[in-house]
């Protein structure tokens, strides 16, 4: 079988990957982008973006929160805030709106099959390449290609899919209940809202069963005939640049582990890498800051989620009365770092 060459072949056409191909537009590079499946935004993870995300004048960001129902295992709190800290947009919005960007070929329904050092192949075709991004999520073939591992720092969310629009965002601290995890009621999308909790590990039976009957008792559903959903998320950062192979998104391990926010990463890496490819220095500077910004990041996760260390519930003692004078200080520095860094 003849490849067909390509000067960049990008696995994967969410965030990541349309935002390398958007970054890459206007090179002369002949660029290649490969989905399985058949359309845009189907990944089943929430559609918030933060203000991390930046969007041209005129694009609707969507709902914007400027409040946040702030619960533990026995309190909840409303907490208003100065200004949106997220919009719910959807992903089908955000990954037209980076595609419309950029001007590769797009093909979906072409999962990847094999991976050479030379070309990819799919049940479609073969494509040569001089530059290989993954970008292909947390299950990522170009990943494993490489022989990389994704189990120090991921794990899983499992919810319940409500057909209406969320209007009231959620979030709940949950060391008792399940250490090193939360619960959630948040939107899918701009007509879907989803709750559930989010765990460190392997995805687990049950977990999802104690998961479900915590939406039930906490959001007083009844979550039997509900449609459900569960994600894996990888935040097992281990590098970017291999030779000329590179890994953004979920792929590579951007991810927070603390609160697994993923899409404004995922397009900044793919900027990063997209700019290192056409010889600018600025690609490098991003991913050694990004880099950076996640060694951090796991250290605040491994702080906050170990039920044997005080960080754990010094977080809790904060979350059980948010807006205390005192604790209302510290929750505004680290929620506004958190969102904003």
């Amino acid at each position: 079988m003849d490849a067909q060459p390509y000067d960049v072949v990008i696995v994967g056409a969410g965030p990541g990957g349309l935002s390398c191909a958007a970054h890459l537009a206007g090179s002369g590079l002949r660029v290649l982008v490969l989905e399985k499946n058949d359309r845009l935004g189907k990944k089943i993870c929430s559609g918030e973006i933060s203000s991390k995300v930046k969007t041209p004048k005129g694009f609707d960001r969507g709902h914007p929160w400027t409040e946040i129902h702030v619960g533990t295992d026995d309190t909840k709190t409303v907490v208003k805030l100065p200004r949106p800290y997220l919009h719910t947009v959807g992903r089908p919005e955000i990954e037209n709106h980076l595609k419309s960007q950029s001007d590769a070929t797009v093909n979906f329904s072409e999962p990847v099959t094999k991976i050479t050092p030379a070309y990819v192949e799919t049940p479609q075709g073969r494509y040569s390449y001089r530059h290989l991004v993954g970008a292909d999520g947390s299950f990522s073939a170009v990943r494993a290609h490489l022989g990389l591992p994704s189990k120090n720092i991921s794990g899983w969310a499992f919810h319940c899919i409500l057909d209406k629009p969320c209007t009231e965002f959620q979030m709940y601290w949950l060391p008792k209940t399940l250490p090193g995890s939360y619960g959630y009621m948040m939107s899918k999308n701009r007509d879907k809202t989803m709750a559930g909790m989010a765990w460190r590990g392997e995805f687990d039976h049950a977990l999802a069963a104690k998961a479900k009957e915590w939406v039930g008792k906490t959001f007083g559903i009844d979550p039997t005939n509900l449609k459900t959903e569960a994600m894996r998320g990888n935040a097992d950062y281990r590098g970017w640049e291999f030779g000329n192979i590179y890994l953004v998104g979920d792929a590579g391990g951007f991810l927070n582990p603390l609160t697994t926010e993923g899409i404004a990463f995922a397009i900044r890496s793919g900027e990063g890498v997209a700019k290192h490819i056409i010889g600018k220095p600025e690609g490098r500077k991003i991913m050694k800051r990004m880099a950076d910004a996640h060694i951090w990041q796991v250290r605040l996760f491994h702080l906050f989620t170990n039920p044997r260390l005080p960080f754990c519930w010094a977080l809790d003692w904060v979350l059980k009365n948010p807006n205390g004078r005192v604790r209302r200080k510290l929750f505004d520095w680290v929620f506004w770092n958190l969102i904003d860094g």
